[in-house]
């Protein structure tokens, strides 16, 4: 991977593909991220729409729906480290990695997720052949991301120090909401 953009080029190209409200929503920052990434990692990284959506939540903190210029640097610079972990079990090369590798990835990253929750994730994102490729992975990090953070948010306001309190709706809001 390269050094970051210089600031300026970065800026230029976000208002290139910002809304008229300046912020990116998942359809310009899929095409940000196509434009960008043929820059600057010399690879063209096609993120689905679900992608987007995902690493928007999870940077959107003001709750916008889209992504302003800082959220979005911040952003970048993100998807670039989880490129870079996700690279280190790839180790074919081929854009996809074994299953068997995950819960290293995810102690790697500072996850300790236990076995139930990683089967979760191999059923729900993986191919027949339990490969993970990195556009699935990268939506499996901004989920547990997000979700780590509210659970801490929640522990912090229960006082508890090993559960959280979720009431039906706040559940079924940040269920729906990652």
């Amino acid at each position: 991977m390269e050094a970051s953009p210089d600031e300026g080029s970065f800026r230029q190209l976000y208002q290139k593909h910002a809304d008229e409200d300046g912020k990116l929503r998942a359809k310009e920052l899929k095409a940000f991220i196509l434009e960008l990434s043929r820059t600057e990692i010399k690879e063209p990284l096609r993120f689905s729409t679900e992608t987007c959506r995902s690493l928007i939540t999870m940077m959107d903190r003001n709750r916008t729906g889209g992504v302003n210029f800082e959220e979005t640097l911040k952003m970048w610079k993100e998807v670039k480290g989880y490129i870079s972990v996700f690279q280190q079990f790839d180790v074919e090369g081929s854009g996809e990695m074994k299953t068997s590798e995950l819960d290293k990835l995810f102690s790697t990253l500072g996850f300790p997720v236990n076995r139930r929750v990683e089967t979760a994730i191999v059923r729900r994102y993986t191919d027949r052949n339990n490969r993970i490729r990195l556009t699935d992975f990268i939506i499996v990090v901004c989920k547990l991301t997000l979700m780590y953070e509210i659970f801490k948010d929640q522990q912090n306001k229960s006082g508890s120090s090993s559960s959280a309190s979720f009431s039906m709706n706040e559940f079924l809001y940040y269920t729906m909401y990652c």
